[in-house]
């Protein structure tokens, strides 16, 4: 029959159709940021290190590793948020912007280590 399309037309345009309407959740990517703290009580240092956590669109943070102590996020110079545990920051939506990520020590060994992951 002329005009008729085959199973696998209509298969493909249905998996079109789908992909369309998808919701744009489904395309979303996540980052992952840390920062790490080493106190040195007797030498008046410290020292701090990590990599930034960067959103170049709004996300949420989806999960946070160790922080057993809690930790703060900057944006630049501006502290943006400060969490207790790490179960409180799940949730929080962020807006686009390049976030560091500076850890509570612990009060007995002065280091500590926070993992940050973010969908957006």
């Amino acid at each position: 029959m002329m005009g008729s399309k085959s199973t696998g037309q209509w298969l493909a345009l249905a998996l079109a159709a789908a992909l369309v309407a998808a919701p744009q959740a489904a395309f979303a990517a996540s980052v992952t940021g840390t920062g790490s703290v080493v106190k040195h009580d007797a030498y008046g240092t410290e020292r701090e290190w990590g990599r930034d956590l960067v959103l170049p669109e709004a996300g949420e943070i989806t999960r946070v590793t160790d922080g057993t102590y809690g930790f703060t996020l900057y944006h630049g110079s501006e502290q943006v948020a400060a969490f207790i545990t790490p179960e409180s920051a799940v949730g929080t939506k962020l807006p686009a912007g390049k976030y560091r990520i500076e850890p509570n020590v612990c009060p007995t060994h002065r280091h500590h280590h926070v993992e940050v992951t973010a969908k957006y």
